[in-house]
């Protein structure tokens, strides 16, 4: 099974938001890549590889996952060459066409999606989402908010409106449980 993460990459900013330090971050995100890691799930990032995306998918490696990392040399919509140093750090690379492309494919193509705190990206990632679930595309069976990663523990009701029949909540210290449940 493959899970998607989506995450905050301005980490200072978040700590601030969340209410948590750097350090209790970390120590959470850890937790998470190696939850991830122990259940063999494909974990999948995009390529701009920093913040919680780093923070997990190190901790999943770590712990003998195999990241697979996706990205696109197509620089139209936004600046690629600065984040290509990051394949190095993937064991499988998956090119996509476009920006837009690596974002839908992102949310469409695992099986899971783990929110580990919200951000702009997060946000518009989300918002593919639920086009994706409310035109029946994709395959998608979950999208897992980590509560203290979220405002009020909580997806913003601009999401969840329409998506709470496949969201879960979970702490971090929860999510290894929450992962075997699905994988029944």
């Amino acid at each position: 099974m493959k899970i998607s993460l989506l995450g905050p990459t301005n980490m200072e900013k978040f700590s601030k938001i969340v209410g948590l330090s750097l350090k209790e971050i970390e120590t959470k995100a850890k937790r998470i890549g190696m939850d991830i890691a122990k259940n063999n799930l494909q974990l999948v990032v995009v390529f701009n590889y920093s913040g919680m995306l780093k923070l997990i998918g190190d901790s999943y490696r770590k712990n003998g996952g195999k990241l697979e990392m996706l990205y696109t040399e197509n620089d139209y919509d936004w600046d690629t060459e600065i984040y290509m140093k990051h394949l190095k750090e993937a064991d499988i690379k998956t090119k996509k066409e476009s920006w837009h492309h690596m974002l839908l494919s992102l949310v469409k193509d695992s099986d899971i999606v783990i929110c580990a705190g919200l951000s702009a990206g997060v946000f518009s990632e989300l918002g593919y989402m639920k086009w994706n679930y409310q035109e029946n595309k994709g395959k998608v069976k979950a999208l897992i908010g980590i509560k203290e990663f979220l405002r009020n523990e909580e997806f913003p009701p601009e999401v969840s409106f329409e998506m709470n029949k496949f969201m879960i909540i979970s702490s971090a210290e929860g999510l290894d449980k929450t992962l075997k449940s699905l994988r029944k």
